[in-house]
């Protein structure tokens, strides 16, 4: 069986975010194969040690995590192998007047700009998508101007990330039942038009070790998950109903 080095999981969005986070420590009992009540997960802002900020796993060691939300579904990411970040975003939302003046420099603009006008809104919600999960990746956020990272579009398989494959079927481990799952393989590509990193000047990642793959969130969304690893690294996107 391949091994897996991270895991995804969408569901519906909880009405209160630690709803959420509970649902994040579940998702690592269920890739550790550890029971819930060992996991030790918390978030605290490394500027001003409030308790906001991406959430660290204490325990178990060696685990890391990442979690979005947008309209009605939440993904909680949890990572094995290195630092993660994940976002999911609707079109509709990066679709706004203005957008694109503070979420793109003049590249990205004019490979936009280049576009059909019906793939327009997509390419710019993946593109804003694999800027956040890059940014939650460093550990940033938005303290740093998103128009400082440059994001393109990878027209053939070149070694950055993974392709998709599918696989049902339940689960198993700690936590809920059978959900749909698809499977990210690594090694051989991320295939025609997924995210790459163009440039990004002042990074403090080793960007020679970030590895990013784009993945359906659901009707109307997209989303990225970028993870810093020594080697591709596999995804497996679970389904909850």
């Amino acid at each position: 069986m391949m091994q897996t080095d991270v895991f995804l999981g969408l569901a519906p969005r909880a009405p209160l975010p630690q709803s959420d986070r509970l649902r994040l420590a579940a998702a690592v009992a269920r890739a550790c194969a550890v029971d819930l009540a060992t996991i030790t997960i918390e978030q605290r802002c490394e500027r001003c040690g409030g308790p906001h900020g991406r959430p660290r796993v204490l325990t178990p060691p060696g685990t890391f995590v990442s979690l979005s939300r947008a309209g009605p579904i939440a993904v909680v990411a949890v990572s094995l192998v290195g630092p993660i970040g994940v976002d999911i975003e609707t079109v509709s939302a990066v679709s706004r007047a203005g957008f694109d003046d503070v979420a793109f420099n003049d590249a990205e603009r004019a490979t936009l700009a280049s576009l059909p006008a019906a793939n327009r809104d997509h390419a710019r919600a993946i593109h804003w998508t694999a800027k956040e999960a890059l940014l939650k990746l460093s550990g940033e956020g938005l303290t740093v101007d998103p128009r400082e990272l440059t994001v393109g579009f990878d027209s053939g398989a070149t070694g950055s990330g993974a392709g998709v494959g599918t696989e049902a079927g339940a689960d198993a481990g700690v936590g809920t039942g059978g959900g749909a799952e698809t499977r990210v393989g690594g090694g051989a590509g991320v295939g025609a038009g997924a995210s790459v990193l163009l440039g990004w000047p002042g990074a403090t990642l080793d960007l020679g070790q970030v590895y990013m793959a784009n993945f359906d969130a659901g009707p109307g969304l997209v989303g990225t998950v970028a993870v810093l690893s020594s080697t591709a690294p596999t995804v497996k996107l679970r389904r909850e109903p």
